[in-house]
């Protein structure tokens, strides 16, 4: 279980942004975001009584609540409550709290398992849902990657996500819209994580010293050129070891507890993903991204400099990645000196 950070031996100070006005329907939810809010320091609970015009009982009985829900909530009887802990499935209400905690929110859907997040935010776009919304899972029996390819999807603290779109945009608008998405989720982990070894294996994968951190997978519905509804998949490895992996993926296979050498906030970091997904996505259909893409994507470039082979259709190129052009290519020095441009294909890094 993921822990928060130890708890100070002061009390903390409830979150003055929250009105009384903006208390949820449900108090527990608010009594949980007080409680992020605060964290690691202890909120009082007359304090919390006070807010939610209930007795100290009725502040209990929330708290036991949110225990029974699998959060880890610690109790001193001249400090209050504090948040200690969070299970390693997704639990709403706490998605909820983080998502308002980063300032950003959509409609929000949650499986404790699932064929694949993808194929639900296909049926829900289909069955009108309103855009933009996230699908998430514990786990996928179904899970895919690119080209069809099975992702393997264990339950148990892995973040499995996809957002759904309508944005009905000219198709050539977001052509770049994968690669953009992975530049900013790619810095995102490294600027988290503090570790600048984590980087993008063009189109689609993020990767850890040679080893698969994340997949991404985008589907689309065209109409006279135009996108009228837009998938966005990723699987994260987030505190499933690669160790638990089947014997094929463990050597290939890395998850963030296995990079930092502990468990780390599931709901915190799914939060902030949906937040860089949206925040990308605007990106993508209000602006050109070309320059800017160039300008990141060399830093984090998994294949610059590597002896590749490429598979694209009856196609096979041999040479070496040279980062990509505008309009999201991957570039390829042959042996002659002259470079191809690749718009898909199989990739085997040579030795």
């Amino acid at each position: 279980m993921p822990k928060y950070p130890t708890g100070k031996r002061k009390r903390g100070i409830p979150p003055k942004t929250i009105s009384r006005s903006k208390v949820e329907k449900d108090p527990s939810s608010y009594v949980l975001r007080m409680l992020l809010n605060a964290s690691p320091y202890y909120v009082s609970g007359s304090i919390l009584a006070e807010k939610l015009k209930m007795s100290r009982v009725g502040v209990w009985s929330r708290v036991d609540k949110l225990r029974q829900a699998g959060l880890t909530i610690e109790a001193s009887q001249n400090l209050g409550y504090r948040l200690a802990g969070e299970p390693n499935k997704f639990n709403l209400p706490l998605l909820k709290a983080w998502m308002k905690e980063n300032k950003k929110t959509c409609e929000l859907y949650t499986h404790d398992q699932i064929d694949s997040t993808n194929n639900e935010v296909e049926r829900l776009l289909a069955n009108g849902q309103k855009a933009p919304f996230a699908v998430l899972a514990n786990k996928q029996n179904n899970g895919r990657g690119r080209m069809g390819r099975i992702w393997h999807s264990p339950e148990g603290g892995n973040i499995y996500l996809s957002l759904g779109f309508r944005p009905n945009v000219q198709a050539i608008r977001i052509r770049n819209f994968t690669l953009w998405q992975g530049l900013n989720i790619c810095n995102f982990l490294r600027n988290y994580l503090g570790n600048e070894k984590i980087k993008i294996k063009w189109p689609n994968d993020i990767y850890f010293e040679g080893r698969k951190l994340a997949g991404m997978l985008t589907e689309a519905s065209i109409d006279c050129e135009r996108i009228k509804t837009l998938v966005f998949g990723i699987g994260l490895n987030v505190n499933v070891s690669s160790r638990h992996y089947p014997k094929g993926l463990k050597k290939d296979s890395v998850s963030l507890q296995d990079i930092m050498g502990e468990q780390l906030r599931l709901h915190e970091i799914a939060s902030k993903l949906i937040k860089i997904i949206l925040a990308s996505y605007n990106e993508t259909v209000t602006k050109s991204l070309n320059d800017e893409l160039l300008d990141g994507w060399d830093e984090v470039d998994e294949l610059k400099g590597t002896k590749i082979r490429i598979s694209s259709g009856k196609e096979k190129i041999t040479g070496k990645a040279a980062g990509i052009d505008g309009e999201g290519n991957l570039l390829v020095k042959l042996r002659n000196g002259r470079f191809k441009k690749v718009h898909s294909g199989e990739i085997i890094v040579l030795q």
